[in-house]
């Protein structure tokens, strides 16, 4: 019985995890990817003419954020949220279009498949859970059958068949995905190839540095040639402007003295026998080692932070000191050892961390403030009622839709506003994981082809490269016209102030020394004898010419040896990308009609 109450206790926890490490499983393995008008609110998107509504998306997302809270212990802020936000309605969009490919081709789970699941092929998610596992942590079988056959325990069956009924489907869909990837004997050779066969060659390297100083002013009717043929490129997308105000959660001088005042309260208890571990656990704010009793392990001098490691140091085994300050906050220092490892004076301890941050009372005081001036903003002005109140306001530098707002950082909600709405618009208050935010559109900058002023030294540099590289290749190949009367690489590159420079082995697919990684280099190399000489190759930098010095050559018996393995490594790269690939051209033929900004 208790078993079961257990059980039922744990029952929403249990399938809030199932569900959210479904979702995670199509996110990581098989990859994602106001109103308009004739529209009815309250939809969020629509995939092939089916809406979703907003409030199936705020019911999905109340069961991601209690996932989250639950795995992580915390509650996510700022930009987490945001993630979890657009998560939320990809793994939707997702759902919807994948529900429409299972039942068209009828991948639907049978009740006797979901029998034979829920019996002998438990999900993996209550296999890893406390309720069904022995004392050593190794998944019980006996316990679990007794689970199934308890009446008592039918409505938490209920909700894992509704899971694996949901589940089981796109299972069978990922699965007969990836048994259509295939790898052919050529396809592991190639990459036996690319492992396995190295090189190693001298050469000439002409940069464009070294010849730019001979390089020619671009004339006017040049530049205006290259500007007239490269509009695409000088396209200036469009961009906004806006003023904000952001009230930053800091801790106030009451907050820091009520922390110092907890962190003495903490330091008398554990001076009192209180147990360190269990006032660790419950207080300190240091999320690694918090769960662990508080304990560091065992550190050397350089390890920690100069205010924490000389405290530690000082004290004797078994004292607690503190509180002692760093730039993490506040520590409650208790030294379990002292010890000497490999020659090094080492120290054991753990200890309690309290941050210095803003007090419920602080935060709550923010946040009036904040929608004030949001308030009196929309009467008149931010700049205006910012100044009015001594608060800074900051205006930002133009910037793209997308996400990324100068000072702010990846903001997508914030960005989303502020590109649908008008110039001179208000918001109402922002939380963001720095503080509470108030902003107001500025300036509205539409797109457009930037003039020929703003782009001319851009398209100098540009074509002083060009003219550069020219150069360069053109030495390269004084250089190759004089290997035809003389084979001395040295001598000729000597003649033409040029340096031979060597490279070590590598390989198809890897790294050569002082290149880089210059596929022409490497693949211009390989397709030379040993002795033979390359025409001017280009590279990102300048012009090469090269000269093999040695190759390996093919090994058919060490490939046959290898080959089933690699054959094995390919496929589960195909597979993996498989489904990845097939979604994004499930999406690309779908009519998905995206309203998430309006909302989020």
């Amino acid at each position: 019985m208790a078993l079961m109450n257990r059980m039922r206790e744990n029952m929403k926890t249990i399938l809030l995890i199932l569900v959210a490490a479904f979702l995670m499983t199509i996110v990581v393995d098989w990859g994602m990817g106001g109103f308009q008008s004739g529209r009815q609110p309250g939809v969020l998107a629509v995939v092939d003419g089916k809406e979703i509504s907003y409030e199936e998306f705020y019911n999905r997302y109340q069961n991601e954020l209690a996932a989250y809270r639950q795995q992580s212990g915390t509650e996510p802020e700022g930009y987490q949220l945001q993630q979890l936000e657009n998560r939320v309605v990809d793994n939707l969009i997702q759902q919807y279009l994948l529900n429409k490919v299972v039942k068209s081709i009828k991948l639907d789970a049978s009740n006797q498949e979901i029998v034979e699941e829920i019996y002998n092929n438990p999900p993996e998610e209550l296999k890893q859970n406390e309720v069904f596992q022995d004392s050593t942590g190794v998944f019980d079988m006996q316990r679990y059958q007794a689970a199934l056959e308890n009446p008592s325990a039918d409505q938490f069956w209920v909700s894992v068949e509704e899971y694996l009924r949901m589940t089981l489907p796109m299972r069978k869909l990922d699965n007969m995905l990836r048994a259509s990837a295939i790898v052919t004997d050529e396809e592991a050779r190639l990459e036996y190839m690319k492992r396995n066969l190295k090189a190693k060659a001298d050469y000439i390297f002409v940069s464009v540095s070294e010849v730019m100083t001979d390089v020619t002013e671009p004339t006017n009717e040049e530049i205006n040639t290259y500007y007239e043929k490269h509009q695409v490129d000088f396209k200036e997308e469009e961009k906004r402007v806006i003023d904000y105000v952001l009230l930053e959660l800091k801790a106030t001088q009451a907050d820091s003295e009520a922390i110092y005042r907890q962190a003495e309260d903490l330091l008398a208890e554990a001076r009192e026998g209180a147990d360190f571990a269990n006032l660790a656990k419950i207080h300190s704010e240091d999320e690694g080692s918090a769960k662990n009793g508080g304990d560091l392990g065992a550190f050397g001098r350089g390890a920690m932070v100069k205010p924490f490691e000389e405290a530690a140091f000082n004290a004797s085994v078994g004292e607690i000191v503190g509180p002692v300050k760093s730039q993490f906050g506040l520590h409650i220092i208790k030294v379990t050892d002292k010890l000497i490892e490999d020659g090094e004076s080492k120290v054991q301890a753990s200890h309690i961390l309290l941050k210095f941050s803003a007090s419920p009372k602080t935060r709550e005081a923010l946040r009036d403030e904040a929608s004030y001036i949001a308030e009196a903003a929309k009467e008149s002005n931010l700049a205006t009622i910012a100044k009015a109140e001594d608060i800074e306001v900051k205006n930002s530098e133009p910037f793209a839709a997308g996400g990324f707002i100068p000072g702010l950082g990846m903001e997508n909600r914030i960005n989303n506003y502020v590109f649908r709405n008008k110039k001179g618009t208000v918001s109402d208050v922002f939380y963001i994981e720095r503080g509470f935010l108030v902003l107001q559109v500025m300036e509205i900058q539409k797109e457009h082809i930037k003039s020929l002023d703003l782009v001319k030294a851009e398209i100098i540099t540009k074509l002083k490269n060009e003219k550069a590289m020219q150069l360069a290749k053109d030495k390269c190949q004084q250089a190759a016209d004089q290997m035809l009367s003389s084979s001395d690489f040295e001598s000729v590159a000597s003649s033409l102030n040029l340096k031979v420079q060597k490279t070590d082995f590598f390989t198809l697919s890897g790294y050569v020394q002082n290149v880089g990684r210059e596929p022409r280099f490497i693949g211009s190399a390989f397709a030379l004898s040993p002795g033979q000489i390359s025409k001017p190759v280009e590279g990102t930098r300048g012009y090469y010419l090269i000269k093999l010095i040695e190759k390996t050559t093919f090994d058919e018996n060490d490939f046959i040896a290898q080959k089933d393995n690699l054959k094995n490594q390919i496929l589960q790269r195909k597979q993996q990308s498989m489904f990845s690939q097939w979604y994004n051209d499930l999406k690309e033929k779908s009519d998905i009609k995206d309203y998430r900004k309006d909302y989020l």
